[in-house]
């Protein structure tokens, strides 16, 4: 799971489930054993009662007790009974609650031994049972008598007993396992929260509606924050000197560069070579422009704001239908028309789209018989990853197709009288897949040619 709340949330759960069911088998356990102490205890009195009521010394085993000191031991099939037994003679008294009741053999307790038993009688019934024996001595008998008590109780109220204790316990902890999982549900969303709020803040910076993050947050978050700031800090101004280095090489390469080729063209004919330095100050020029174009892109820069297309290559074809004016075959006014989409945006900088977008369709417009189509379409997948795709058309006599290529390299130009300077798809190239890791493609016919960019971006 790829959130930290769920994943908090669902350990914490399952720490909290482990919990409170161990905690409910301990408890039930120490129940079943608290329950089943108490019947043998309540057993252990009716001994006691059986032991106090019953006149050892008369000769007859059937009147050892005349009044029962129990009244559920005088209703028959109340789940109370009670017995006792003369192993020497094989008699036995019996409560008349056990009347028609028949019990499978109980082992006898020796003299002075407390034995607890679990038995069953004949009809199926089970019975947790008690067992006690004496040695009496009576008036009249030579030989002490060896008697044993037994006490009998139905598992149906101890059964009962435990599964209502259950059935509350389960019950409660449900309860008490949703109410908490609700409060710590509450508490993690609470201590999350500064998360989020950074997370909110980022995406801001990202849509550029903030330059920072401006929020106070935990000790645990500052070091983060107070860092990403200074990253984002630093970032800004790198690249705002690298452009003002740029500009200021550009400017102090390209004046001399211009007054070395006036001096050459003025020069009296025969003093200088004139057609070779030309031919090395223009290759000069096309390494300086290459280069300075290529070091100056911005890039895709993951904190900035995607920026709508829309703009940007509208104002770069205004300007090039003024250049373009009567340019057709016919001696017409180039048609440039555009498609493009509104959810179109470029990831990076306005001067880097104006430079693909310029470049590609400048070559167009060059090439084009009658007509250059500029087409922008966006799309957001369900992941968060946009795509931006430009294609740019023109219905020129297109390229041959093992000259794409061959094309697309710095300094090539296949038509020399067309002007240029041959670097203007290197750029290009260089600019998408270099800076902004996506791809350019040239598809041709003799229908005319298409290039097309495509970005990719989170």
């Amino acid at each position: 799971m790829r959130s930290l709340r769920g994943r908090i949330l669902i350990t914490a759960s399952l720490v909290l489930a482990g919990f409170l069911g161990g905690a409910g088998v301990l408890l039930d356990r120490a129940f079943r054993e608290s329950a089943l102490d108490g019947v043998e205890d309540r057993l252990r009195g009716r001994v006691f009662l059986l032991l106090g009521a019953a006149d050892f010394d008369t000769s007859s085993v059937a009147d050892l007790i005349d009044v029962l000191p129990d009244p559920a031991l005088s209703t028959p099939g109340s789940g109370h009974y009670a017995r006792i037994v003369v192993p020497d003679v094989e008699t036995a008294w019996s409560s008349r609650s056990m009347l028609g009741l028949e019990l499978d053999d109980v082992p006898l307790a020796t003299t002075g031994a407390w034995r607890l038993l679990q038995v069953s009688s004949t009809a199926g019934e089970r019975l947790f049972a008690l067992t006690y024996g004496i040695l009496w001595e009576g008036s009249g008998d030579s030989v002490p008598r060896h008697f044993v008590i037994e006490a009998y109780e139905s598992e149906t109220l101890y059964r009962a007993t435990v599964s209502q204790f259950r059935r509350s316990l389960w019950s409660w902890f449900a309860a008490l396992s949703v109410a908490l999982l609700f409060v710590q549900a509450f508490n993690l969303n609470r201590g999350l929260r500064p998360l989020t709020s950074v997370g909110d803040e980022v995406r801001a910076i990202e849509e550029g509606t903030q330059e920072a993050i401006a929020g106070s947050y935990p000790i645990e978050l500052a070091t983060l924050t107070r860092n990403l700031n200074k990253l984002l800090r630093q970032n800004r101004d790198s690249l705002q000197r690298y452009r003002n280095a740029l500009g200021d090489l550009a400017h102090s390469i390209k004046t001399p560069l211009a007054v070395l080729r006036g001096e050459v063209e003025r020069g009296p004919a025969g003093a200088f070579p004139s057609d070779s330095m030309l031919e090395q100050i223009e290759r000069i020029d096309r390494t300086v422009q290459y280069h300075l174009q290529r070091a100056a892109a911005a890039g895709n820069a993951q904190l900035a704001p995607a920026r709508p297309v829309a703009p940007v290559i509208a104002r770069v074809l205004d300007s090039l239908r003024k250049v373009y004016a009567g340019h057709d075959l016919a001696g017409h006014d180039l048609v440039i028309d555009t498609v493009v989409e509104p959810d179109a945006l470029f990831p990076g900088d306005d001067g880097d789209l104006m430079e693909i977008v310029g470049n590609l369709a400048d070559n167009a417009c060059k090439w084009a018989r009658h007509r250059v189509i500029v087409e922008a379409l966006g799309e957001r997948e369900a992941n968060g990853v946009r795509h931006l795709e430009l294609r740019v058309h023109d219905d020129g006599p297109g390229i041959p197709s093992d000259q794409i290529e061959r094309l697309m390299q710095r300094g090539i130009r296949l038509d020399e009288s067309v002007e240029g300077h041959g670097i203007g798809l290197a750029i290009v190239r260089d600019m998408v897949e270099g800076a902004y890791r996506g791809q350019l493609t040239l598809t041709s016919s003799t229908q005319g040619t298409t290039a097309t960019v495509k970005l990719a971006w989170s």
